[in-house]
């Protein structure tokens, strides 16, 4: 099992193949695989540096008349969901292995036959 990253993590270091970013405060999210961001920005950028672009990007924040952005408490709730989690965000239910639940053969019903199911002729009478 991977270690958990955690937003001091570098590209480098990540160990998932997309990293995710996500808004609380808006329907705003982005996807986008490591390589690509590992071209973009080296990989020695982190998680938290690539937060706080996401952050930047964010449509919602105040701006003032001339239309420059406005320093006030009221900060994007951008983040990555998949910061502290063990398990990869895309992997296939398939690949996770198989639970075992409780019971076995030893619970099960008993095959009981069944009734046969009466034909009725198509076009005649009855008999």
């Amino acid at each position: 099992m991977s270690q958990a990253p955690t937003d001091e993590t570098t590209l480098e270091h990540y160990p998932w193949i997309v990293a995710r970013f996500r808004c609380t405060r808006c329907r705003r999210y982005g996807d986008s695989r490591l390589a690509r961001l590992a071209e973009k920005f080296g990989a020695t950028e982190t998680i938290a540096a690539l937060i706080s672009r996401f952050h930047a990007t964010c449509p919602n924040r105040p701006r003032s008349r001339s239309g420059r952005i406005v320093l006030t408490n009221d900060r994007c709730g951008g983040y990555c969901p998949d910061l502290g989690a063990t398990k990869p965000p895309d992997l296939p239910p398939a690949v996770g292995g198989l639970s075992l639940i409780e019971g076995g053969k030893a619970d099960m019903l008993p095959a009981e036959p069944g009734q046969k199911p009466r034909h009725r002729r198509v076009g005649g009478g009855d008999e």
